[in-house]
């Protein structure tokens, strides 16, 4: 599932030009960059862009309000430890759930890119598992939940956004996912409810879905992109003691010639 390059500062072009071709590789949905050489690491991949894909600008900021405003118009996010904002993941320290980034955005874009900056010296590792290994742990440990996952479209509904696919779904023999508990909209029906709650239980608990996960660490300069509908992603729970001590840059991309 993860394909593992290098990309100098030097070399941008002839490196990323091997990203590229890596995306047509049936088995690779996760592409991790280790940077050689970059200083300022959102400038760089910015400048990156017309070699990598089309960058959306679907950035927000938990500053600008609650979570149905706070979509700021520009490319770039921050995942930024800041011990001012402990209730929203994107700035705790505390380990993340599996997720699907564009759960609530129809037309999210077939990628997202995060660049580090800084991390963590201890945790913190973006984890992830492939959207196949999560049917056939649910084939083996809960059936039927997989066939309610398969029949039934939830809404998730976010910063004004709203999407209603299945959470488990399939196109041209790919698995696909679209997920993420704390998007589900909230006047979704008790049926509904029962289901994602559920599956929530199922990521947090089975023991399969713990054997399959992987774990990235990123370092100063690295990036990681991923097929966000192939995958499902979260992180690591991290100790900091400083603010930014755990800090990226997050973007949405259309990667080039890429086909979901």
């Amino acid at each position: 599932m993860i394909w593992e390059g290098s990309v100098r500062s030097d070399h941008a072009a002839e490196d990323l030009a091997t990203l590229i071709h890596a995306w047509h590789e049936e088995y690779n949905k996760v592409f991790v960059l280790r940077g050689s050489g970059i200083g300022n690491v959102r400038d760089f991949y910015q400048a990156q862009f017309p070699k990598i894909g089309a960058p959306v600008a679907l950035g927000e900021d938990v500053g600008k309000g609650d979570r149905d405003n706070q979509r700021t118009g520009d490319v770039w996010m921050e995942v930024r430890y800041d011990p001012s904002h402990p209730d929203a993941y994107r700035h705790s320290a505390s380990a993340q759930p599996l997720h699907t980034d564009g759960s609530y955005i129809p037309d999210f874009p077939n990628a997202t890119l995060m660049a580090c900056v800084a991390n963590a010296g201890e945790g913190g590792e973006t984890i992830f598992i492939d959207a196949e290994d999560v049917v056939t742990s649910l084939e083996h440990e809960a059936p039927d939940l997989l066939v309610a996952l398969r029949a039934r479209s939830i809404t998730h509904t976010r910063s004004g956004d709203r999407r209603t696919e299945k959470i488990v779904d399939s196109a041209n023999s790919t698995t696909l996912v679209n997920w993420n508990y704390f998007c589900i909209d909230k006047d979704i029906d008790s049926e509904g409810r029962a289901l994602v709650e559920r599956f929530f239980n199922f990521l947090a608990n089975s023991p399969m879905i713990r054997q399959y996960i992987q774990a990235v660490k990123l370092m100063p300069g690295d990036a990681v992109t991923w097929k966000d509908r192939q995958v499902l992603h979260g992180r690591n729970a991290f100790i900091a003691n400083r603010d930014s001590e755990r800090f990226l840059w997050k973007c949405a991309i259309d990667v080039a010639n890429f086909d979901d």
